[in-house]
């Protein structure tokens, strides 16, 4: 599937469908597997997941992907292009038996440029394994709270590059008030010392510039003419098309502004209060696979929630999901892939350039959605820690020097013990009170537990440190089965799941100190099987969804349904009537 940004001049193939595909198992080494001895007996689909299929189901080892290619080296291209949207966890990939590069950032977009050969027909080979190697360093592990799938998640396409070419335009807005933005663009291949471009945004006129290169990018400053500022009310979107000689792109993105003010998160220099919930790329049958009838349908029912905002977790999410999310107004953060990682993994040479990579890629994948607001990394990680300390500031450097104009944030169960909070735009925490924390009072319902949860945690961000800087519910929630009902509110029913979101809603909302809450989650989502506490996943499932897997809504629904819209109700009658008094 296509998303932003496009490329109109370049001869571009999307290679998804039906590929060859040989399951080679466990006992195999991805660094000793030779593609020209291989033989392929199965099919598999791209995107797609090969530990869905009825064969290969929870198996955990290589598969091999074939695709033939028709391409001809006598047009004028440069080079070729391989986009890999997002697959996992490793692999390898070959073109004729030659190897073009491997691949260790599960759910990151990746490009490897390469030469094509002579001859007409090509042979591109993906070696794919979901099996996880701490000795490496790798990103995954066996313990994550959401399942680790093998296969090609995302779309996979291949571009001719000519001599000098276009990477991406990032667009920066300036001033919301006479819609000035900078273009920052980024050139690859031959690049010339002085770089002749036009410009032109959505149907205006083209502008024709000549400026010197630095360092491989060019910036310029531009009015857009007849602009919309982007908001959840309304969403309007630009596109500016940048072309040079051999190439062209076409960047979407809004005009924004994105900041804090008065421990409040600003948009547009308006206060916005975040209605969200957390969501995973998941589904029972495709795994992390999103067609677009699932992208539409899961922000629909975001919609219907409630929600503006959603919380992506936990790795970097499908660029089409943020192109939705653009044209419907929905506020997102987007995080790099981190779980519970402890010291050890930040002391980790390894693991911390893995983080550094994908965090960066992250960014500048998703630098134009004016949906994104907050940056993450490091999902409930060792923020308590002084190695974790040096990892935090790293990623936190890593997304300033890329996007300074946006908020960062990460998900802290630490708490009182956090020593990376200096780092952060907005404080967020994760709170399970008598689910997950604070369940040794046993004389206690969870649900007692909510209120007086969250009004300490809010008190001791009052610091003279944090004092100034917003404060967000990352997660909170507790599971309930599909199904389950009891009388008594017991627990894993869906009737006990309803009054602690329902208390959990009030407390938060009603709180003057909270900016907002994302829920835990969205819909039930795979976890980890036969592995670790599993009784705290019946099914091999985490079961704290709004909705069960297949989309069926729980109690819970109706109860947040019901919580956010009159919510957002009082919040404009609120606004209106502030607007009239003044």
């Amino acid at each position: 599937m296509k998303f932003y940004p496009e490329y109109p001049e370049r001869q571009t193939r999307n290679l998804d469908g039906v590929w060859d595909f040989q399951w080679l198992g466990s006992n195999v080494n991805i660094d000793q597997i030779d593609p020209s001895e291989l033989e392929y007996n199965k099919l598999m689909s791209v995107p797609g997941v090969f530990d869905t299929c009825p064969e290969f189901f929870g198996k955990r080892g290589i598969g091999v992907y074939r695709k033939k290619v028709f391409y001809d080296k006598g047009s004028d291209a440069a080079c070729l292009r391989l986009k890999i949207a997002g697959m996992g966890l490793n692999g390898r990939i070959w073109w004729d038996n030659q190897e073009i590069g491997s691949y260790d950032l599960p759910y990151s977009g990746v490009n490897y440029d390469f030469l094509p050969g002579d001859g007409m027909e090509h042979e591109l080979v993906i070696a794919v394994d979901n099996r996880f190697d701490k000795s490496k360093g790798s990103l995954f592990s066996p313990h994550f709270d959401f399942y680790g799938y093998g296969g090609i998640y995302r779309s996979v396409e291949l571009q001719e590059l000519p001599e000098c070419y276009l990477e991406r335009v990032q667009i920066t807005t300036i001033n919301i008030a006479s819609g000035k933005v900078r273009l920052r663009i980024g050139l690859g291949g031959k690049i010339p010392e002085e770089l002749k471009f036009a410009v032109q945004f959505d149907r205006s006129d083209k502008v024709i510039f000549q400026k010197k290169v630095d360092e491989g990018f060019v910036e310029i400053e531009c009015l857009v003419p007849d602009f919309d500022l982007w908001s959840p009310a309304r969403p309007s979107l630009h596109t500016a098309a940048i072309t040079i000689n051999g190439d062209s792109i076409v960047e979407r993105f809004g005009i924004r502004k994105v900041e804090v003010c008065n421990r409040r998160i600003m948009l547009n220099g308006e206060p916005i209060y975040l209605r969200g919930v957390n969501r995973h790329e998941s589904h029972p049958e495709f795994g992390p696979v999103q067609p677009l009838h699932l992208i539409l349908d899961d922000l629909n029912l975001l919609k219907d929630l409630g929600c503006n905002f959603v919380r992506c977790v936990h790795y970097p999410q499908d660029q089409i999901f943020l192109d939705v999310c653009d044209q419907l107004g929905i506020l997102v953060w987007q995080e790099s892939m981190g779980w519970n990682n402890c010291e050890d993994s930040a002391l980790n040479p390894r693991f911390f350039d893995l983080q550094v990579q994908q965090t960066r890629l992250m960014v500048r994948n998703s630098i134009n959605h004016p949906s994104i607001i907050l940056w993450g990394f490091l999902n409930e990680c060792c923020s308590d820690t002084e190695g974790g300390k040096k990892l935090y500031g790293a990623l936190a450097e890593t997304i300033k020097a890329e996007d300074s104009t946006l908020l960062l944030s990460y998900a802290s169960n630490k708490k009182e013990k956090d020593v990376c909070f200096e780092f952060a735009d907005v404080i967020s925490m994760t709170m399970y009170p008598g689910w997950i924390e604070d369940i040794s009072e046993c004389g206690t319902a969870a649900v007692e537990q909510v209120e007086k949860f969250i009004h300490d945690k809010a008190s001791f961000t009052l610091s003279l440190e944090l004092i100034d800087k917003p404060l967000l519910v990352a997660e909170i929630g507790v599971c309930g089965l599909y199904g389950c009902h009891d009388r008594a509110n017991a627990q894993w029913s869906e009737e006990h799941q309803a009054e602690y979101i329902a208390e959990a809603c009030r407390s938060i909302m009603n709180h003057p100190r909270y900016s907002g809450l994302a829920l835990w989650q969205m819909f039930d989502t795979r976890s980890y099987v036969n592995r670790g506490q599993v009784r705290s996943k019946p099914r091999g499932f985490n079961c704290g969804g709004l909705l069960d897997e297949y989309r069926r809504p729980k109690l819970a629904y109706d109860i947040v349904k019901n919580c956010y819209n009159e919510h957002h109700m009082s919040s404009s009658e609120a606004e209106s009537q502030k607007a009239m008094k003044f």
